[in-house]
C-alpha cells in the first residue's frame, strides 16, 4: 500500500534530500550507524550488569516498539523513496518497506527512556541524537518524513505505555 505519495510528504522528502553538503555526507555517512538496533545490545547490557531496576522497563519498551514498527512494515509494505521517485541522493540504499522509521523509532524510544533519570544537558544530547536520526534518514534517502515521523511517535509511545504498565502495576513481575 503506498501511503507516501502524497504532495507535502514528497516535497519535503526533496527538499531535505537534496541540501546536499559534503560535511553531511560524510557526517549523515557515519551517524546513521547509530541508529541501528545493534545500539541496543550495549544499553541493555550496561543496564542489567549495573543491575538498573529499569531494565526491564527498557527491554518490554523495545519489545514493544519493534513489535509496533514491524507489524506496520509488513502491514504497509510501503515503498522506500528510490524506489517511487527518480532523482534520490542514496547513501543507503534501502528499497522496501519504509513505513515507519525503525531507526527513528528506536531513537526516540532511548531519548524517552533516558529522559527522565538524566540531567539537563544530557536530555539537550539525548534529544539532538534522536532528531538528527530522524533528518539524516531523510537526507540520506532511506526515509519519507511521514516514515520518521511515525517513528518517532511509536518510539515515544512505546516508552510512555510501557511506564504506565509497569507504574499502575498490570504487570505483575516487576
Amino acid at each position: 500500500m503506498n501511503i507516501e505519495n502524497f504532495p507535502l510528504n514528497v516535497e519535503l522528502f526533496y527538499l531535505i534530500n537534496h541540501a546536499r553538503s559534503s560535511i553531511l555526507d560524510t557526517f549523515f555517512g557515519y551517524f546513521y550507524l547509530l541508529g541501528k538496533g545493534y545500539v541496543l545490545i550495549p544499553i541493555a547490557f550496561i543496564l542489567i550488569v549495573s543491575k538498573n531496576r529499569r531494565w526491564k522497563l527498557f527491554l518490554l519498551s523495545v519489545a514493544v516498539e519493534s513489535a509496533t514498527v514491524h507489524l506496520l512494515k509488513f502491514g504497509f509494505d510501503a515503498p522506500r523513496p528510490a524506489s517511487m521517485l527518480t532523482d534520490v541522493y542514496l547513501l543507503e540504499p534501502l528499497y522496501h518497506r519504509s513505513f515507519p522509521s525503525g531507526d527513528t523509532a528506536m531513537a526516540f524510544l532511548i531519548a524517552s527512556f533516558f529522559f527522565p533519570v538524566s540531567p539537563p544537558l544530557v536530555r539537550v544530547l539525548l534529544w539532538a541524537y534522536a532528531f538528527l536520526i530522524a533528518y539524516g534518514r531523510i537526507y540520506i534517502g532511506a526515509h519519507f518524513p511521514l516514515d520518521v515521523i511515525a517513528g518517532a511517535t511509536i518510539g515515544a509511545l512505546s516508552y510512555k505505555l510501557c511506564e504506565r504498565l509497569v507504574h499502575s502495576k498490570l504487570i505483575g513481575w516487576w
